[in-house]
């Protein structure tokens, strides 16, 4: 299973500081509900891009259930699921600032998050319905909406995930429980 934290470093400083030493377990495993039953379990890498649209790699926490025996990952915010950009580079994609260096770098990809967004806005929408309030008039508003509701693509993809066990791109098997 893989949750989402806040994160307010930067990947520079969560790299740095290595981050994923100070990430803390739940106080009950997410997946079989048993209390006290995570322990640390190694780390996974993975790569991110930094503000400026550089590649880094960072190190992300696990725990295993003692209990159930079944792993859970701790993404920091910054960094979406299964996606290689940070997150303010793709929020700033979607809210039309599309002249910046590290944007134009990423321009491809970009383009392929936003359509993925797009074709999978319609199941967001049914999923959350008014889940985060009104939702919107249609899911082509599907980006507005969510940054209304919640500030910003980090805050919204943890709820999303939190709450809802979907992302803006689409419904992962990691943000699902395990059945046991």
């Amino acid at each position: 299973m893989q949750r989402i934290f806040a994160c307010e470093v930067t990947p520079e400083e969560y790299a740095r500081e290595e981050g994923h030493r100070h990430v803390a377990r739940e106080s009950v495993c997410p997946n079989c509900g048993q209390a006290a039953s995570l322990h640390r379990h190694g780390t996974y890498s993975r790569w991110i891009t930094n503000l400026a649209g550089m590649l880094l790699a960072i190190l992300i926490a696990r725990f295993r259930c003692w209990k159930c025996g079944r792993t859970v990952s701790y993404l920091p915010s910054f960094a979406l699921s299964y996606r290689l950009l940070h997150a303010r580079i793709v929020q700033a994609w979607l809210d039309g600032e599309r002249d910046r260096l590290e944007i134009l770098r990423w321009a491809a990809h970009l383009r392929g998050y936003e359509r993925r967004a797009q074709a999978f806005a319609p199941t967001v929408v049914r999923v959350v319905g008014h889940g985060l309030g009104l939702p919107p008039p249609s899911p082509s508003r599907l980006w507005p909406w969510l940054k209304g509701a919640c500030g910003g693509l980090e805050p919204a993809t943890r709820q999303l995930v939190a709450l809802f066990k979907i992302t803006l791109f689409h419904r992962y098997q990691c943000h699902q429980p395990t059945r046991l």
